[in-house]
Parts: C-alpha cells; sequence; structure tokens
C-alpha cells in the first residue's frame, strides 16, 4: 500500500482558524519554535491515532481562546492511485447545570470517510480494508516511536521480521539442550520455564525450612525418668503384697489361690520385663545400623551431587571463555579492517561547473573562482580531520573493549581452576563397601528378639504354665474371691499403665525415624532444585540460540541501524535486550544527533519496506541535519525545520 498526503486542512484546530497545507514528496514545515510547525503533525496524528506529535493521547486540540467551537481535520489522501478524503471533527457537548449552576462538558469525536459519516469502528476498519494497518501505523511514520517502546516489544516486532523456528525445532539441534526438548513434545517454552521457576522456588523454600524442621523435632523427644517409674512400679507389686497379706485368715483355699495367683503375676510381670529388655536391645542394635546405611548414603549422594555441580561450572565457565574469545577475535578483525580504511580523496573532486552561475551560465570572476575553491579544499580538509579523528576514536573503544574481554577471560579461568569434576573412584569405592556392608549387618539383625536360648526366661515361662494350671483347680467362684480380683485387676492395670510409660521412651525411635525421613527429603528437594536449576539453564540456551539464529536476518532489513538481541552480564549470565545500533554504537549514546534522527528514519524506512505499507513520515528536528544526509525513503516525508521565520511557511518539492 502506498499512501500520500495531497492536501491537509485545519479548522478551529488549536492555533489554527482555519488553513489549507499542500504536500508533496517532500514537504518543508518551516518557523520558529511556537509559531504552529508542531500543530500540523498534531492533526494529523490526531486524525488516524488520536495522539499528538509528543504522543499523548486525547490531547486537547481546542483553540485556547476558542471554547465552543467545533475543531476539524481533514485530509485529503492519495492511496494506490485512489483519492480518498477523510475527516474527523470535535464536538462538545454541554450538560445540565448541577444546583451550584455547574455544568459539565463532554466531547465527542465524528468521523467522515469521502464525505460520508463513520462511526469510529468502521473509520478505522474500512482505512484497514484499503490496506492501511493502524496497530503499526505510528512506528511507522513516526521517528520516535519504535525506540520508545519497551524492549519486549520492539522484540515482537522484529521477529516478525525472520523466518519462523519453532522452539523445538531451536531446543533439538544439539544435546545440550535435550532435556527441554523432550519436554517440549508436551509443553510450551514459557510453560516449562514458569514450571521449573516454582519449583526451584519450592524446593528452595523446603530446603531451608526443613532444618527447622528437624530441630523442633529434637526438642520434642520426651526426657523419661525411668528410674522413678521403676520405683512406683515396686509400690505397687508392694500394695499386691499387703492386699494379700490382709487375706491370710480366709480358707486354706483361698489362701493358697491367692499365694498362687500372686506368684503367677510376678511372674508375668518377671517374663514381660526380659521381653522388654530383650526388643530394646534389638531396636537399639537395627537403629545403629540404620543410621549408619543412611551417614553413607548421604556422603554418597553429596559426592555424586559435588562432581555433577562442578561439571555444570566447568561447563559454563567453558562456553564462557570460548564465546568470549571469539567476540575478542572478531574485535581483532574489526581493528585491523579498520586500521587499513584511509580516506577516499576520489569522492572530493572539484565540479567546475560550481565556477559558472547555475541559473544563467556566466563564469564568475576570477576572484569569485578562487573563493570558491579555497572553500572546498577548506571542507576537504575539515572532512579529512574527521574522518581521521573518528578513526581514532573507534579504535580506542575497540582496544578498551578488547581490554575488558582479556580480563573476563582470565576471571573465568581462574575460576575454572578452582572448580572439583575429577572423581575419586577409591573413595567413592570405600563408601560403597561401606555401606553394603552396613545393609548386610543390618539384614542379619533379627527384627525380633530371639529368647530360646534363655534359659531364665524359658524356666519362668515353665513355672508360670505349671501356676496357671492349679489356679484353676482351685478357683472356687466365691464372691470373696472375686471382690478380691477385682481389686488385683485393679492394681494390675495400674501396673500395666505404669509399664506403658515405660513404653513410651520408644517414641523416640519414631520421632528418630521421622527425622529421617525429613533428611531424605532435604535431599530430594536438593536434587529437584538442580533439576530445575538444569532446565533453566538450558533454556537460556535456547533464547540464546534463537537470537542467534534471527538477528543476522532481521538486521539484512535495516540500512545504517543494526540490533544486538542478547548480551551477557557481567557475571557472565546471558541475557535478552533489544538495542538499536549506530555505527557500531549503543542507540543514545551517540553524540551525533543528527545521525541518530537519520537512524530513525532508516528504522521507518526498513519498517515500511518489510510490512509493504507507505506512509508519510513526520520528522523533528530536522534542522539538525543537512538534507544532502538524509537517506532516500521510499514514502512521503515532512521536515519540521527551526528557522528564524515569524510566519510558518510550508514548501513543497
Amino acid at each position: 500500500m502506498n499512501l500520500k498526503i495531497k492536501s491537509l486542512t485545519l479548522t478551529a484546530f488549536k492555533g489554527v482558524k482555519k488553513k489549507t497545507y499542500s504536500f508533496g514528496d517532500i514537504t518543508r514545515i518551516m518557523a520558529k519554535n511556537g509559531v504552529g510547525k508542531t500543530t500540523i503533525a498534531t492533526a494529523w496524528f490526531w486524525l488516524l491515532a488520536d495522539k499528538d506529535y509528543s504522543l499523548k493521547s486525547n490531547p486537547n486540540v481546542k483553540p485556547d481562546d476558542m471554547e465552543e467551537c467545533t475543531p476539524r481535520v481533514e485530509v485529503v489522501l492519495d492511496i494506490d492511485g485512489v483519492e480518498v478524503v477523510l475527516a474527523k471533527q470535535q464536538k462538545i457537548k454541554t450538560g445540565k447545570a448541577d444546583e451550584r449552576g455547574v455544568a459539565k462538558t463532554s466531547s465527542t469525536n465524528t468521523y467522515e470517510i469521502n464525505s460520508v459519516p463513520k462511526t469510529e469502528r468502521d473509520f478505522r476498519a474500512e482505512l484497514e480494508d484499503k490496506g492501511l494497518n493502524l496497530e503499526h501505523f505510528l512506528a511507522l511514520s513516526h521517528p520516535n516511536v519504535f525506540t520508545g517502546q519497551k524492549s519486549s516489544d520492539m522484540r515482537k516486532i522484529l521477529f516478525e521480521m525472520a523466518s519462523a523456528k519453532s522452539d523445538l525445532e531451536i531446543a533439538s539441534v544439539d544435546e545440550e539442550t535435550a532435556d527441554v526438548a523432550k519436554l517440549l513434545e508436551s509443553y510450551k517454552l514459557d510453560e516449562i520455564e514458569a514450571m521449573n521457576k516454582a519449583s526451584r522456588k519450592k524446593a528452595t523454600e523446603q530446603v531451608e525450612a526443613i532444618p527447622n524442621q528437624i530441630i523442633g523435632m529434637e526438642k520434642s523427644k520426651v526426657d523419661i525418668d525411668t528410674a522413678e517409674l521403676e520405683l512406683a512400679k515396686k509400690t505397687i507389686q508392694s500394695e499386691i503384697s499387703q492386699t494379700e497379706r490382709v487375706l491370710e485368715d480366709n480358707k486354706t483355699a483361698l489362701d493358697e489361690y491367692e499365694k498362687q495367683s500372686n506368684g503367677a503375676l510376678e511372674l508375668k510381670i518377671a517374663i514381660s520385663d526380659i521381653e522388654r529388655e530383650a526388643m530394646e536391645n534389638v531396636q537399639i542394635a537395627r537403629k545403629e545400623q540404620e543410621r549408619k546405611i543412611q551417614d553413607l548414603d548421604s556422603q554418597i549422594k553429596d559426592y555424586h551431587h559435588k562432581i555433577e555441580m562442578g561439571d555444570l561450572d566447568t561447563k559454563q565457565l567453558t562456553d564462557n571463555i570460548d564465546r568470549t574469545n571469539s567476540n575478542l577475535k572478531a574485535l581483532g578483525i574489526e581493528y585491523q579492517v579498520l586500521r587499513d580504511i584511509t580516506f577516499d580523496e576520489s569522492s572530493w573532486v572539484f565540479d567546475e561547473k560550481s565556477t559558472a552561475c547555475a541559473m544563467c551560465g556566466r563564469e564568475y570572476d576570477s576572484e569569485k573562482v578562487e573563493e570558491i575553491k579555497k572553500t572546498f579544499e577548506e571542507n576537504k580538509a575539515k572532512a579529512m580531520d574527521f574522518f581521521e579523528a573518528d578513526k581514532q576514536e573507534k579504535a580506542k573503544k575497540l582496544i578498551a573493549q578488547g581490554n575488558e574481554l582479556k580480563d573476563q577471560i582470565s576471571q573465568w579461568q581462574k575460576k575454572l581452576e578452582s572448580v572439583e569434576t575429577k572423581t575419586d573412584d577409591k573413595e567413592l569405592l570405600a563408601l560403597a563397601t561401606a555401606r553394603d556392608e552396613a545393609q548386610k549387618a543390618l539384614d542379619s539383625l533379627p527384627s525380633k528378639p530371639d529368647l530360646s536360648g534363655n534359659q531364665d526366661y524359658a524356666a519362668k515361662c515353665l513355672q508360670l504354665q505349671t501356676m496357671e494350671k492349679a489356679l484353676e483347680t482351685l478357683k472356687n467362684g466365691s464372691d470373696f474371691r472375686e471382690n478380691q480380683k477385682a481389686e488385683l485387676k485393679a492394681l494390675l492395670e495400674e501396673l500395666s499403665e505404669i509399664n506403658g510409660k515405660i513404653v513410651k521412651s520408644s517414641n523416640n525411635v519414631e520421632i528418630d525415624e521421622k527425622i529421617t525421613a525429613l533428611q531424605e527429603q532435604q535431599r530430594d528437594y536438593e536434587q529437584a532444585k538442580a533439576d530445575a536449576e538444569k532446565i533453566l539453564y538450558q533454556i537460556s540456551l535456547i533464547s540464546k540460540r534463537k537470537n542467534e539464529m534471527l538477528v543476522e536476518e532481521i538486521n539484512s532489513h535495516f540500512g545504517i541501524v543494526k540490533w544486538r538481541l542478547f548480551d551477557f552480564a557481567k557475571n557472565g549470565e546471558y541475557k535478552e535486550v533489544c538495542t538499536p545500533l549506530i555505527d557500531g554504537k549503543t542507540f543514545g549514546d551517540s553524540t551525533n544527533t543528527g545521525r541518530e534522527i537519520i537512524a530513525k528514519l532508516d528504522i521507518c524506512n526498513s519498517l515500511q519496506k518489510f510490512f509493504k505499507m507507505n506512509v508519510p513520515i513526520i520528522l523533528d528536528n530536522a534542522e539538525s541535519i543537512n538534507e544532502e544526509n538524509i537517506p532516500a525513503v521510499d514514502s512521503q516525508l515532512a521536515l519540521m525545520i527551526v528557522t528564524k521565520d515569524s510566519e510558518l511557511k510550508v514548501e513543497v518539492d
């Protein structure tokens, strides 16, 4: 699409009551500041984008001294050889006055195409149908728009200018990013990045939190005074004996029954004590061996983790050194090319035609001719001086950049020397062997005590069996005996409760098991964190690879402007950027304002070529550059130039 302004008419618009301005391929809008140059530009951008030239949305377009008016902008366009007339005007509506007599006012914009009223939606839709992409319009017509965006927004537009490559294709280039390539079969790259950032955050939080949980569990262990409980146990047993003495006057059968019953009780207690002590010994032996195995597992895992992290650090540092050496070599080539460049005197040949008047062809007198030649030689000398100074300045910067890269390489090499990447097979084998031996020792330990060889235990069990048979024969069912049984039962229950408290000391063993489980979780989270960091590192490599593949193709669409789409932080980490470069300098760092203006024109013109949409470019501060230095553009160009003129002048080529 090719769009040109033929004329622009302003009515009651800011400082203009009514005026029509004609436009050509190159239009010069000239006056001193404050006379109205920017008003013409604002009228154009207000019509199509509802902004003024400074890009403020919904600007005030009413004249300062004309409250009751209808600002209107009408433009006659040539769109692909067809004349189209667009118009926009702003009506002011005054509401009813409130109790204070104050009436609110509001503004409404109306639109026309070829004198036919349109809603804003239809107005924009019809322009889109004619080929005017309003989404890209500002970036293609206003030199300050594209570089004024966020880096992410600029990158989005620039990537439209390169061949599309899927993240999976880029990740599958080599094995270095194979893990992410596999994930890309099921997820998008930003989803993978978000998931692993979340995993890393969760793992980091847990790795920091679990040690505090373990400390709390250690504090929750019960410190039971078993000696005091044993004393209470003996007291209960004494009460049982005292109850038996109260019943001494009872019948012989009952006495014998009670005697046998008490003996059986004591035997049961003795048997229970032997069983409990044996079980405690088994648990202590197994727990000690389990702790030994857990400690060896932790040492083996820490050993592997240390080597893996060393390999990862080595890979990253080696990549940084190789990449920086490549950049250093490129700087050296650039420096050599710069040294070989010489001033092209052949481009400075005196034009003999300049010694005659361009209008009438009459030769100037000799004094005038000498003055013209002298001016030519002075300009040539200045150009040579500027060339040499610029060459020296570029050389200094290249040398400084080279020294900075050398320092960075030296720092990385020192770090590389300190990284541990070699394994000690003997140490690892010793740990593995010790672990196997500890497991065998644990497997050989019984889960329950074996009392078959305990003669005391066997004798007591046999004695108890004999007593219980005798008790069966002595049992007579009398009420008194039942009462005594109830009393003995209560005492036995109390004794059992004390025995239960003694058993509670085994809870400490359960707490130790939970602590061991938490320690295992901590190691799992540490591994999860390392896995997430590995994936995130691969994602950064994919992003870098994508930028490297696309930057050359994107830069091929531009003239003097080139784009840097990635960079490295001082710590060597890769980061995405979107930096325009002019003559190798970062945009904004150059002190040559004119060169930056030319670069902005190059961006507009290059974007117009790519999107195949030629629209007028309105350039402010055009007085900062010589018109012969303005690059050729395919679109209409309007130059706003500050002069000493008190009245606005519009000249058309």
